[in-house]
């Protein structure tokens, strides 16, 4: 799984799956968020604090003493009070008091020790109560009602020095510390978006199916030997019309010029070579190698090229789809001996046709007999490019049989449907039998993508 989604990562596939998946990421984030309010419901708070300062003397008679001024001995003695008067402040028995004389319900002892603290202020005889309530009014009458008793209280119980109210208590106007539903609302649809996005993102990274041509040139180091456009006129429901996506004389400009494109860089360098062998091949069913392999042989007879295509698909074969044949003998009556001459059949004068046999089927062990490659050498005599259709290598192995001849391969990839992971597979396989992968056809390409090379003829023809 790790190396699939290495293999699969690119920064255009990740912007693809954003672009694409964006509207369930936002439907997710809501979903999320909304479910969020009606738990943040239950989950949300506002604290609100409320402030009270006093200032400790050392001696009593100094609380009431305005004018006499206190030395440094005489704040230090009171510094050292101010720990025990926040000791009864949080004490059980203080608190009881604070209880018993709030206008409130609800409070406890426990209950105010959570809610109150207290600090002295470094190097001073100053000390803070601080109460915290998530009503600010009640925090207000705790607040006093400590402010009211504690003269009193801490007298009773220290019996030394004595404070007085620095700054009084204040109603605060806005809360220390809160979570509001919009708040969890707002990370609930963040995490839902995140969470959709990481969900699409591994999906799309786990997801092999080639959508792109550059992930074909990202992870095969095979050439592209030209792009396919899919000009089906297919509607839902309905089928390919096969006279939509074979190639003859009237066929749109784009479909001659893809072939046009192919054929010439498979000539590339090998125009003296002699016959050339092409055994086309794809790595599983639908992937349209029939319909390319019988392109491929008209493109080439349409520069005079003499050209065979040998339908050796024994498995399920669909050329009489394409190029119909009144004649049920084929390949497999010649290669069991029940003909003496192989069946070529005359397409007009730069084509011939082998079919596949209708009365022979499943006899792919016949393509691995002598009688097969000395037919193949008798042909390379008499014709300038041999094209061969075989069956689907990734599900069958008769293809792998033409390593012994001098074919080169053509791998048919389908935009949408193949698999890199299958096509990684069966190009293994040829490699390993030391087989030759001469390109890849990338077939049904959209003629609205963006990697599509006539993208834009339409428009640049108007102009």
């Amino acid at each position: 799984m790790f190396n699939t989604i290495i293999e699969n990562f690119h920064i255009e596939k990740i912007l693809s799956t954003l672009k694409n998946n964006i509207v369930y990421m936002i439907i997710t984030g809501v979903v999320i968020a909304l479910v969020s309010s009606i738990a943040g419901s239950y989950f949300s708070y506002a604290y609100y604090r409320v402030d009270v300062s006093f200032y400790v003397y050392s001696n009593p008679d100094n609380v009431t003493n305005t004018g006499v001024n206190l030395s440094t001995s005489d704040i230090s003695q009171a510094n050292k009070l101010i720990s025990s008067y926040v000791q009864v402040l949080r004490s059980s028995a203080f608190l009881s008091q604070v209880v018993d004389a709030l206008p409130l319900e609800g409070y406890t002892v426990k209950k105010l020790q959570e809610n109150i603290s207290a600090k002295a202020v470094s190097d001073t005889a100053i000390f803070i109560v601080y109460v915290y309530d998530e009503n600010p009014n009640n925090a207000l009458t705790i607040a006093n009602t400590i402010t009211e008793l504690a003269p009193t209280a801490v007298h009773d119980i220290v019996k030394a020095g004595g404070f007085t109210v620095l700054d009084a208590a204040k109603l605060p106007t806005s809360p220390i510390d809160s979570l509001h539903v919009y708040q969890i609302m707002l990370v609930g649809f963040a995490g839902g978006f995140a969470l959709a996005f990481v969900f699409f993102l591994l999906k799309g990274m786990l997801d092999t199916t080639i959508k792109r041509i550059y992930e074909v040139e990202d992870i095969f180091t095979i050439p592209v030997l030209g792009q396919v456009p899919d000009v089906s006129s297919k509607k839902k429901g309905e089928e390919n019309k096969i006279t939509d996506i074979i190639l003859k004389d009237d066929s749109r400009f784009i479909v001659k010029e893809a072939y046009n494109d192919i054929r010439s860089n498979l000539l590339f360098g090998n125009e003296d070579e002699g016959c050339q062998i092409y055994v086309v091949t794809s790595a599983d069913a639908l992937e349209g190698k029939t319909v390319n392999a019988y392109n491929m042989a008209r493109s080439f007879a349409g520069i005079g090229k003499k050209v065979l295509l040998i339908d050796a698909d024994m498995r399920s074969s669909i050329l009489r789809t394409i190029a119909p044949n009144e004649h049920a003998d084929g390949l497999a009556d010649y290669l069991n001996g029940q003909l003496t001459a192989a069946p070529v059949i005359s397409i007009d004068s730069n084509m011939d046709i082998v079919y596949s046999s209708e009365n022979i089927k499943d006899r792919a062990e016949l393509l691995s007999t002598q009688k097969w490659y000395d037919f193949i050498a008798q042909m390379q005599e008499k014709y300038d490019e041999i094209i061969i259709d075989m069956p689907c290598l990734g599900v069958y192995s008769d293809a792998l049989n033409m390593v012994k001849t001098s074919a080169k391969y053509v791998i048919i990839i389908r935009e949408g449907m193949t698999k890199f992971v299958r096509t990684k597979m069966i190009v293994r396989r040829i490699e390993e039998l030391k087989g030759e992968i001469v390109g890849i056809i990338y077939n049904g390409i959209s003629i609205k993508s963006k990697d599509y090379v006539f993208r834009n003829y339409k428009e640049e023809a108007k102009g």
